[in-house]
């Protein structure tokens, strides 16, 4: 998990460069294969900044209670520089490689995070969370968004996987160049980004 600060520094979408990877090593529960992994990316679902959440103050059967709600969320793949890594013993000639094999990961994630705001749409319109407290009711609507979010990063394991069978377990840039085309067309399918609907 990213700390606080490299949340900070993390971005949206975009092209990635060799200056992005920054971490200086891989996470503790990948640092024993550190010779057999070219490069890290820390990509993460969160929602969009222009998202919105209530906890409005109420009264029901003589008590206070807090009503949370979710009036509006989108969602948007981040990559974060402080804990991606890249393998300082990468050969030259391979950089272009495995930089087109990071982008197409970041890639995924942003396909997931938005179809995941399409996907919880409904769900997302009709949350409602009855609590005594405001944090309490801040706290439920926190725990169902990471729930999907979490959910979704899952759900994109399978294509991460079938990705990586096809292009990291031997060096093909022909069927990397074939993910590439097929995500980018899915980008394309949805050119806005994601929290700018």
């Amino acid at each position: 998990m990213a700390d606080p600060a490299m949340i900070d520094e993390a971005f949206t979408y975009r092209q990635l460069t060799r200056s992005d990877f920054r971490a200086p090593a891989l996470p503790a529960d990948q640092d024993a294969h550190a010779t057999a992994i070219n490069a890290h990316t820390c990509a993460r679902i969160r929602p969009t900044k222009d998202s919105r959440f209530s906890v409005v103050r109420t009264r029901y059967n003589d008590s206070v209670v807090f009503i949370g709600g979710i009036e509006k969320i989108r969602f948007e793949g981040i990559m974060i520089p402080g804990c991606s890594w890249w393998n300082p013993a990468l050969p030259a000639g391979s950089q272009a490689y495995v930089l087109q094999h990071e982008q197409i990961h970041f890639a995924l994630v942003e396909l997931a995070a938005r179809r995941l705001t399409v996907d919880i749409r409904e769900e997302a319109q009709s949350f409602m969370t009855v609590q005594p407290t405001a944090e309490a009711a801040r706290t439920e609507i926190a725990t169902t968004v990471n729930r999907w979010i979490r959910s979704a990063m899952e759900a994109s394991l399978e294509m991460h996987t079938a990705f990586d069978n096809d292009t990291s377990l031997f060096h093909s840039p022909r069927w990397q160049q074939w993910w590439q085309d097929k995500i980018e067309k899915q980008l394309a399918a949805d050119p806005e980004p994601t929290g700018k609907k």
